[in-house]
């Protein structure tokens, strides 16, 4: 039911509902707070004006880069993903998940977020 309330946030969220959305990173199922990540950083999803901050979950992400739960990782580095080219000290983090990350599948991932475009050719 949380998994599907945050689903619902993805495209809905607005300035009411999102504390909600945020309080979702605390959630106690992982499955629920990659979710959250997503729903935070994807602008693509949303069917309103409301775009979260990025000052509200960016921190939380980079600490999630550090989570025992590789699904977590991968929605950290994803979301991170998102606004890399905006923020130096993302890419800085995603650089170095690429290098000491576990999964191998999780470095190659952090490795194609922070890379340049330029790099990637």
């Amino acid at each position: 039911m949380r998994r599907q309330c945050v689903n619902l946030f993805d495209h809905l969220v607005d300035a009411d509902s999102l504390a909600d959305l945020v309080s979702a990173l605390d959630d106690e199922d992982p499955s629920v707070r990659a979710r959250a990540l997503h729903a935070l950083a994807c602008d693509r999803c949303k069917e309103n004006d409301c775009r979260p901050g990025e000052d509200l979950w960016v921190p939380r992400a980079l600490a999630l880069l550090d989570s025992p739960n590789p699904d977590l990782r991968a929605a950290a580095i994803d979301a991170l993903g998102k606004v890399v080219r905006r923020r130096p000290n993302v890419a800085t983090a995603l650089a170095a998940a690429a290098e000491t990350d576990t999964d191998k599948g999780l470095r190659g991932m952090a490795r194609r977020y922070a890379m340049p475009e330029a790099e990637l050719r």
